[in-house]
């Protein structure tokens, strides 16, 4: 499960360097909008010394690799041979997410739409593999192809459809509807995550620092959500006892898909704060400088 994923040019040492710091649930190593075509060798050759410094801070390490049709399979290889734990998939169709997924050996997945005929075509791209772990909208991509500036206006119905399709396959859905060129307006960036909570997403990717902090806060239940959760199923669990299928809470009627809801929140919640109690205990072994 990730709140936040941040893009990191694998060419650029200083980023690579502070990525580890960033508080990202996962840091996605960039092979190929951050990289030249003429250096595109030389970014995978570098691989395995990013990932194994990376994973010695023992997050999640994702590459995103070129499309299939531009280098992508020669990507996957090296991402695996240097120890990724995921692969992004830019560009993704039905056909090109399975054999990723292929080529993968059933490791993580996680296709970028980026098409038109991607967002029709979301639920397929989702259950392309068992693999395929979550979907991501490339905004900016889409944007492109529609032929129309990235606004929230464009963007918020794709969205939907792609985060309904994850739901549906039962993966994680990516997404912020909204362009990410704007990278230092993070009060925009907060509206278009908080958004996109509301649709069902569940995290999003960043290409700044300043913007994990936005997605992990908005990502995980407030106090307030976590509070009236508690009490929704301390009141069910009452009237459970008491032989009731149905509580009250506020005037408002509690049946099995509100505690259902409340419990769930409750998980997400508990899953967090246990990722960073073990983050508070681990070492620190790696003596970088933040970038």
């Amino acid at each position: 499960m990730w709140r936040s994923l941040l893009f990191v040019p694998v060419l650029n040492d200083r980023l690579v360097e502070g990525a580890a710091r960033r508080g990202a649930d996962a840091v996605v190593l960039d092979l190929e909008a951050a990289v030249p075509q003429e250096r595109k060798e030389e970014a995978r050759a570098g691989l395995a010394g990013i990932v194994a410094g990376l994973k010695s801070d023992r997050l999640d390490v994702a590459v995103r690799v070129n499309p299939l049709s531009a280098e992508g399979v020669e990507d996957i290889a090296a991402a695996f041979e240097a120890g990724a734990d995921l692969i992004v998939l830019p560009q993704a169709t039905t056909a090109s997410a399975r054999k990723a997924a292929d080529l993968a050996g059933g490791a993580p997945v996680i296709p970028l739409i980026e098409s038109p005929r991607g967002v029709i075509d979301a639920l397929a791209i989702a259950e392309a593999a068992p693999s395929v772990v979550g979907l991501g909208l490339g905004v900016e991509d889409y944007a492109t192809e529609m032929g129309a500036p990235p606004t929230p206006e464009l963007l918020i119905p794709a969205a939907f459809q792609v985060i309904q399709a994850a739901r549906a396959a039962g993966c994680a859905p990516l997404i912020v509807p909204d362009t990410i060129a704007d990278y230092a307006d993070l009060a925009r960036f907060e509206a278009a995550a908080l958004r996109a909570r509301a649709m069902g997403a569940s995290g999003g990717f960043a290409i700044h620092p300043g913007q994990i902090e936005v997605l992990n806060r908005v990502f995980v239940p407030s106090d307030d959500a976590f509070r009236a959760a508690q009490e929704i199923v301390a009141l069910a669990d009452q009237a459970s006892e008491g032989g009731d299928a149905i509580a009250a809470r506020n005037g408002q009627m509690i049946d099995a898909p509100i505690v259902a809801r409340a419990r769930a929140v409750l998980a997400l919640r508990q899953r967090f704060a246990d990722q960073s109690q073990q983050s508070r205990q681990r070492p620190d072994t790696v003596g970088r400088n933040s970038a």
